[in-house]
């Protein structure tokens, strides 16, 4: 599958996207909320960034991951997160050439945040496979089951 095919099948599941510069990445930015009781009666409001690169290595996608973050934080509006509200950064990156390493840093515990999840997540066009954390941290721990589904749900063509 090619990127464009990709971000076309990603972009018709949500009904917010808009083109933005995250540095030197052009990327697809896409915004929800959510509201559950079992968080705690918490709003959830979801950035999700998704961009091609032609190769993908663990700096590339840690380096995209923090910027996104501070750039969901940065455009985030409302009350002050913490208070009743949390943000959740998914930061995609898809590509044809994937590094072991970047897959590992993908899989391995996300950043912590106060009140913000960062959620790296690689999607390999050349084989279709999705690459996120699978595990449930004990900081953020009500939010990771939502966040596996949607992972799923929203970048897995």
């Amino acid at each position: 599958m090619n990127y464009n095919e990709y971000l076309s099948k990603v972009e018709a599941k949500f009904s917010t996207a808009k083109d933005v510069a995250v540095e030197q990445y052009r990327t697809k930015m896409l915004y929800e909320e959510k509201f559950e009781m079992k968080w705690i009666a918490t709003k959830l409001k979801m950035f999700s960034f998704v961009t091609y690169a032609p190769h993908v290595t663990a700096q590339d996608i840690s380096d995209y991951s923090n910027l996104c973050i501070a750039h969901a934080l940065s455009t985030y509006k409302g009350l002050p997160h913490g208070f009743q509200n949390g943000v959740a950064s998914f930061n995609v990156m898809a590509s044809e050439k994937v590094d072991p390493e970047a897959i590992a840093f993908a899989k391995s515990r996300p950043k912590k945040h106060f009140a913000a999840m960062q959620m790296p997540v690689i999607y390999d066009l050349s084989s279709n496979e999705i690459f996120y954390y699978e595990k449930t941290p004990l900081w953020g721990a009500i939010y990771y089951k939502h966040f596996r589904e949607y992972i799923q749900k929203n970048f897995n063509a």
